[in-house]
């Protein structure tokens, strides 16, 4: 039901020419698994704000949900370059990969500097929580928690 409706408020949505609202817009489809959706406003908005660090890593997540796994290297390592002293979103986004791919280790160390630069960030944290529960030093992340993280990074990431 939450899908569906979702779904309407997008479909409804007028044509949007902010950077920001495209990245929400972007982010929103992707969770819905549009990401074809997601990529056209994504690069939307990285016309409008070209090498956006956060634009970037959140167009490599969708790439690398559709399996274009060269291209989200590639794209989040542009990200990790245009990244501002402040900026977490391009190695959250990397550690969020590593641990996908079980990589804990990786994913620690850019967790670390995710932190570093924004310590109240909310993805951060909660990947953070995933990787203690890993180890056996915290409890998994709330459902909703980890729904939220299945969605940006993939319905296959457990603890």
């Amino acid at each position: 039901m939450r899908r569906m409706i979702l779904a309407g408020l997008l479909l409804a949505t007028p044509a949007l020419a902010d950077s920001s609202a495209l990245l929400a817009r972007g982010n929103a489809w992707r969770a819905l698994d549009e990401f074809g959706a997601a990529l056209r406003d994504y690069d939307q908005a990285l016309r409008e704000a070209p090498g956006r660090a956060d634009l970037l890593a959140e167009r490599a997540l969708t790439l690398h949900r559709l399996g274009e796994l060269e291209a989200a290297r590639t794209t989040l390592a542009a990200a990790i370059a245009a990244a501002g002293p402040r900026d977490p979103v391009p190695f959250t986004a990397r550690a969020g990969l590593a641990l996908l791919a079980r990589r804990d280790a990786a994913a620690e160390q850019d967790l670390a500097e995710a932190l570093r630069r924004a310590p109240a960030d909310g993805r951060a944290l909660a990947l953070q929580t995933l990787l203690a529960a890993r180890r056996g030093l915290a409890p998994a992340p709330d459902p909703a928690t980890m729904e939220q993280l299945r969605h940006a990074f993939g319905p296959w990431l457990d603890v």
